[in-house]
């Protein structure tokens, strides 16, 4: 069966009977995505709805009021999940989310045409594609590709767009002469019976189930992000096609606007300016190391000169580094002493690393009661916990359990 959304991919509105409706718990896939739900599949007489299939993700819309929120093809029939049920033998007026489907339309005819250019132009065949809610990607049976190939490809795609080649629907059934001239795969076997043929003109034929533009300038423009290693020696290539490339390079204008502001420069030396920032940055944390360094040895040493010689050390620096606490630790082993050294995460203000240390008899009283209130990752070794704590909140609470338990030592 061909449904009326692949006879006419540009129809918005269209009224069908329904002819079943049906509980389901079949979960909803949204992009990959799997999520629980319960509700009905409804079916119609027939539906400008796309169902998913083709590597194209199903469409959204409303049956009257009643949103779709997953359309499925079982056979011949398509199943639209809703949360309420529709009386069979209701009349409704199908509407779609036009903005989805013309994205996944300028996606799917991209994909076609950048697949037809790598193969005809390179002998690049494209093994299976993916429709994403942010980019896309295609399959290359190669391990790799030449970035000047890429170049090559993207610039014959967007001159074919500029030229505005056509894009049609042939019908044809199995036994026609015309599916010699298409790639006759990818299409389940029970879509046998009619076969859909995409043609951009002179171009390319390939056999799909999906929606389609008119016309390659409704594509606007592709633009290829990059080739990453695939699975068993292929290459993903990313890419996108009209509307996700004006996104994206808004998105690029706002990130930039939004760096100029802070970095107060003009654009085009941002990447000076962040290099001096970094050389600065690193020159800055040396400098702080250094003074870390010196900062930790005093600690130490006036542990050490203290009199009388404490039985424990608290050391809670929010600004100190984990070199900082293993560097006290380290001076200190020697001791014989029950340390707690903790410090904050930068940018996590209520998590941080800590380090329990000391006396077998003391580690095992009070280790398993201060990583319980800091909510401590880790685990005790040579006498020793280093690890992270996810809740820094209780610290006060600790020093005074550690100062407790010393006071009744005494």
């Amino acid at each position: 069966m061909v449904f009326k959304c692949q006879e006419n991919s540009f129809l918005k509105e269209f009224t069908s009977k329904v002819v079943k409706c049906e509980s389901t718990t079949e979960p909803i896939v949204e992009y990959g995505k799997s999520t629980k739900f319960q509700g009905y599949q409804i079916t119609v007489e027939d539906t400008i709805l796309f169902p998913a299939g083709g590597g194209q993700p199903h469409d959204l819309g409303w049956l009257n009021e009643v949103k779709v929120l997953q359309v499925l093809r079982k056979g011949e029939e398509a199943l639209h999940f809703t949360k309420e049920p529709i009386e069979v033998g209701t009349n409704v007026i199908q509407k779609i989310n036009w903005e989805r489907r013309f994205d996944h339309m300028q996606q799917h005819s991209g994909q076609h045409l950048l697949s037809a250019i790598l193969e005809k132009d390179h002998d690049l065949p494209t093994t299976s594609w993916w429709l994403g809610s942010d980019d896309s990607y295609i399959e290359i049976d190669v391990p790799s590709v030449d970035p000047k190939i890429l170049q090559n490809v993207e610039q014959r795609c967007n001159s074919l767009i500029q030229s505005a080649l056509s894009v049609e629907v042939k019908l044809c059934k199995a036994n026609d002469p015309n599916l010699d001239k298409a790639h006759l795969r990818g299409l389940p076997n029970d879509c046998m019976d009619t076969i859909r043929i995409i043609c951009i003109g002179d171009v390319d034929e390939n056999m799909c189930c999906g929606t389609h533009v008119s016309n390659l300038s409704q594509l606007q423009v592709i633009k290829l992000l990059g080739a990453e290693p695939g699975k068993k020696g292929k290459t993903n290539l990313r890419f996108l096609v009209g509307n996700r490339v004006v996104n994206m390079f808004q998105n690029m204008l706002d990130k930039e606007k939004a760096l100029t502001a802070i970095l107060k420069n003009d654009p085009t030396r941002h990447e000076e300016l962040i290099q001096k920032l970094q050389k600065n940055f690193k020159t800055v944390n040396k400098n702080l190391q250094n003074v870390l360094t010196e900062l930790a040895q005093y600690e130490i040493e006036r542990v050490i000169n203290n009199q009388p010689k404490p039985k424990y050390v608290f050391m809670f620096k929010k600004e100190a580094t984990p070199e900082f606490n293993r560097a006290i630790c380290k001076g200190l082993e020697k001791e014989g002493l029950f340390i707690f050294c903790a410090s904050e995460e930068p940018d996590k203000p209520k998590e941080g690393q800590i380090i329990i240390q000391g006396p077998e008899e003391h580690c095992n009283v009070l280790g398993a009661q201060i990583t319980e209130i800091l909510k401590g990752k880790g685990a005790f070794k040579h006498g020793k916990f280093q690890g992270k704590a996810s809740d820094l909140s209780g610290i006060n609470k600790c020093k005074k359990i550690i100062e407790d338990y010393f006071n009744n030592l005494n």
